[in-house]
């Protein structure tokens, strides 16, 4: 991340809206999956491709789900799916699952998409609802406000995975970098310089622009509360910790 990628988050937000001005949709009972969706979709690309190629655009191909891609609960169109999926691979569409459900074996099966293992070559985002996003991210980077304006931007593809991440496990530093890369302005290499990191941080925290009503506690508070990002940097690191996470940094 860069100081060009900051862009104001309600800016983000308006800008993410105003892309949906045209949208084709595709629309299947649930109990079937979206399997035959997205061929559905391939074919709908492939008429229409040579007029988004000529615009230049990229599609953003968004799927509320609560299931497994076969609609049940069992991955018997694993490998068709990871197939369609891979049949993007070159093109310029990016494909966001925003999950709406708790059960743990379908958030992992999601999850795994992102895994370099599973094959996938496509561009792919994971989401996640809006109740599940708050109640692990209160629980693991209680320090960010998961407003709805960040909700939004997750479910329209803006670092979609990272905090998708920080509602299953508490962010690396570089991670939370490129979250205030993005959402509230450029801040040092946290690798070179922790405390100008942190001090950066606190800085942009006194702007009332990124002051957001917090859906966890009901009052608006700043974007990230520094006391508390503090405090999980400096949380010593439990015993077999294998990410880089913030603990890590007072070894």
């Amino acid at each position: 991340s860069t100081a060009e990628d900051y862009i104001p988050l309600s800016d983000q937000v308006e800008s993410a809206l105003e892309m949906i001005g045209i949208f084709k949709s595709f629309i299947g009972p649930a109990s079937t999956g979206y399997v035959k969706l997205i061929e559905e979709f391939k074919t709908f690309y492939e008429e229409e491709r040579l007029q988004i190629e000529k615009q230049g655009g990229k599609i953003l191909v968004s799927i509320i789900t609560s299931t497994l891609p076969s609609g049940g609960r069992s991955d018997e169109t694993a490998e068709q799916f990871f197939n369609q999926l891979n049949c993007f691979a070159d093109l310029p569409v990016t494909f966001v699952f925003l999950v709406e459900t708790t059960e743990s074996n379908i958030l992992e099966f999601y999850d795994t998409l992102l895994s370099p293992q599973s094959g996938v070559k496509a561009d792919v985002k994971i989401a996640k609802g809006l109740g599940l996003m708050i109640d692990g991210i209160r629980t693991y980077n209680a320090w960010l406000n998961y407003c709805l304006p960040i909700h939004i931007c997750q479910s329209l593809g803006i670092c979609s995975n990272i905090l998708s991440q920080a509602a299953c496990r508490p962010l690396s530093a570089d991670e939370v970098r490129m979250l205030c890369n993005t959402f509230v302005g450029h801040v040092p290499d946290p690798d070179e310089d922790m405390g100008a990191f942190l001090g950066a941080i606190e800085s942009l925290m006194s702007n009332d622009e990124h002051t957001q009503w917090n859906p966890a506690t009901n009052v608006d508070a700043p974007l990230i509360d520094t006391v508390k990002l503090k405090e999980q940097i400096y949380v010593p690191v439990k015993t077999g910790c294998c990410e880089r996470c913030f603990g890590c940094f007072n070894k």
